[in-house]
């Protein structure tokens, strides 16, 4: 609990943090080498997740 800083500790769970995680349109950046704007247009919301059709 100290060290996760944390007072809602469950013991049967697995706690991380994710650092610097690139998100959605970082890692369609890298993919597909176009400009943040272009994959931003393309981008489309697809129930609860993120998709390019």
């Amino acid at each position: 609990m100290a060290l996760l800083r944390c007072s809602k500790i469950q013991v049967d769970k697995a706690y991380s943090i994710a650092v610097n995680a690139p998100t959605f349109l970082k890692k369609l950046m890298n993919i597909t080498g176009m400009s943040e704007q272009w994959v931003a247009a393309r981008i489309k919301q697809k129930g609860d997740s993120k998709c390019i059709p």
